[in-house]
């Protein structure tokens, strides 16, 4: 809130000195939506009809002015999105990005806990749980309001790969996803976040147009820039919570990142982190 409000007073300074800050686009990330769940994700999505305008997540050029310009996206194509979520953005017409593991359609996610413990993995993450949605589920989404997009074939930690592998990866997703769905693949998620330079430049090898993280960040949609932040959203977010997160306020947690890598390689601590399963 602290980050908001002062936010807020430096634009404000700045229109009134003429030189009004470039708008930018706020690209918010699910994972599953559970029945138990809809509800309160229904009422997030009267909150963004009523306070701002959402756009696909791939969005360039300048952006609308007037309400705050905002992107719905969710990982791993969960079926509880198909049954939950799109119904509600249905109501709205809003448009909304799946990010589809290809190796993993019709299947429960096997990517678990690096001390391979699946129970503990549960509880870290409970979208595990679910199911990817099948291939028949994934064609008879509407192209018009659903963009398909890739999030590798088994969902590994890209950076944890050798350089052909992680080629095979985002390549043969993207071909896979055409072919299944009819459509062109332009932009990739990378799982868990975990990018570097080598592998964005595979995508822009690839022919991806954009690339996702997961930093929050707020996107200035006129810049050729391939990678894109992304802020993680749950449904239990209260009001509060989601107003601040749609709306940027989160953008101060990508300046920690850089700080974490560093007391990470001084003390020698690794964040847990789930990674997938082998076949």
């Amino acid at each position: 809130m602290v980050y908001y409000a002062m936010r807020a007073i430096f634009r404000y300074s700045l229109r009134l000195a003429g030189r009004p800050s470039t708008r930018r686009l706020t690209i918010l990330y699910y994972h599953g939506v559970s029945p138990a769940h809809r509800l309160s994700f229904a009422r997030q999505l009267d909150a963004l009809h009523r306070g701002a305008r959402v756009l696909p997540a791939s969005y360039r050029g300048e952006l609308p002015s007037g309400r705050k310009c905002v992107a719905i996206t969710f990982d791993d194509a969960f079926i509880s999105v198909a049954e939950n979520a799109l119904p509600e953005l249905a109501r709205h017409s809003l448009h909304s990005t799946i990010f589809v593991p290809m190796g993993w359609i019709g299947r429960t996610p096997g990517w678990v806990m690096e001390d391979n413990e699946p129970a503990l993995a549960a509880v870290v993450n409970p979208e595990l749980t679910e199911v990817v949605m099948s291939s028949e589920q994934l064609k008879a989404l509407s192209a018009s309001l659903v963009s398909l997009e890739s999030h590798s074939v088994t969902h590994p930690s890209m950076v944890e790969l050798a350089t052909k592998q992680a080629r095979w990866e985002i390549e043969d997703s993207r071909r896979r996803l055409a072919e299944l769905s009819g459509r062109e693949i332009l932009g990739f998620s990378f799982p868990y976040g975990e990018y570097d330079a080598s592998t964005v430049a595979m995508c822009r090898a690839a022919g991806y147009e954009t690339v996702y993280s997961v930093t929050a960040q707020e996107v200035d949609t006129t810049s050729p820039e391939l990678l894109r932040g992304r802020t993680k959203v749950d449904p239990s977010d209260g009001p509060i919570e989601f107003f601040l997160k749609f709306n940027g306020a989160y953008q101060w947690m990508g300046y920690t990142v850089p700080l974490r890598k560093t007391l990470r390689s001084m003390f020698g601590k690794q964040v847990p982190a789930i990674r997938v399963q082998p076949h």
